[in-house]
């Protein structure tokens, strides 16, 4: 059976850790600039991985393939281009967009923004997605964590979740929590790690330690050779390209509510129940500002 550009960027994230120092940079570039495998030439491909043109032969062989060029044909034949960005500097920002037209200026955000949503849902991968949502449904207990820039969504998805989800932990790390509801997990858990480049520590040390726990971890990150990546049973890969001296986690916060709407949908009778009562308690406790 021929192989196809996910099953070769799989085994590609897979044996990344392995590799020798030249090969992992070589596989570096390959796994962000998937379209450049399938339209430049090997020794194209190598001069901008920075690497002898042997190199190429030498990753592809060791992944199994006779050769480089049969290497490339799983990406000429079917590569989605998913390469993602790293935020401009601070000073590029202000050197491009500081002395623009203020309308200018917006619109090259919205551009940004429109154009990573539509990467996610064009480029997913929506056999690991149902995969995702499956195990998310069915576990025991599902554990979200998200360190530094990625707390603030690690937060929502389990604020939005856990309304209705009861069995939905956030790890943080007051009181020595981060070990405290990782210790017992089991392979009836799920944990769901957000991680950008550069990964919070933390985010990857407890995917790693749940993943040797026997626990399903889902990864949702922007770079197959993202720390986060090589722990991960599924990884959702999200755009970050931005404008700004920062990622941007629009296509990171739509991914996270497709994600709960999904396990919501597919979910019992008892998950509305959860809603109603704790919206009902919230109304008692007088959470809420009094309408008009």
């Amino acid at each position: 059976m021929r192989l196809q550009f996910k099953d070769g960027t799989e085994r590609l994230t897979v044996a990344y850790p392995g590799l020798s120092r030249q090969l992992k940079k070589c596989a570096a570039y390959i796994l962000d600039h998937p379209s450049d495998v399938a339209t430049l030439s090997m020794r194209q491909v190598a001069s901008r991985a920075d690497v002898p043109p042997s190199t190429m032969h030498r990753l592809a062989r060791s992944l199994g393939f006779d050769s480089f060029n049969e290497f490339r044909d799983i990406y000429r034949n079917g590569v989605n281009d998913f390469s993602v960005g790293y935020p401009q500097k601070a000073g590029q920002l202000q050197a491009d967009v500081g002395d623009s037209d203020f309308d200018q200026a917006i619109d090259t955000f919205h551009h940004a923004a429109v154009t990573n949503l539509d990467a996610l849902f064009h480029n997913i991968d929506r056999a690991a997605m149902k995969r995702a949502v499956d195990a998310l449904t069915g576990a025991r207990n599902v554990i979200v964590v998200g360190m530094h820039a990625s707390y603030s969504f690690a937060n929502y998805f389990h604020y939005v979740a856990a309304m209705g989800l009861r069995n939905w932990r956030l790890v943080t790390r007051r009181n020595g929590e981060l070990s405290d509801r990782i210790e017992d997990l089991t392979s009836d858990d799920v944990v769901v790690g957000i991680a950008l480049k550069p990964c919070a520590a933390d985010t990857i040390k407890v995917a790693r330690r749940s993943r040797e726990s026997g626990a399903w971890v889902i990864g949702i990150t922007d770079s197959r050779t993202s720390p986060l990546a090589v722990c991960s049973n599924d990884i959702l890969l999200t755009p970050v390209r931005s404008p700004s001296f920062f990622e941007s986690y629009v296509a990171t916060t739509a991914l996270v509510e497709v994600l709960v709407g999904m396990v919501v949908a597919r979910g019992d009778k008892s998950i509305i129940e959860n809603i109603d009562n704790l919206e009902r308690c919230r109304h008692e406790m007088g959470e809420y500002w009094p309408d008009e």
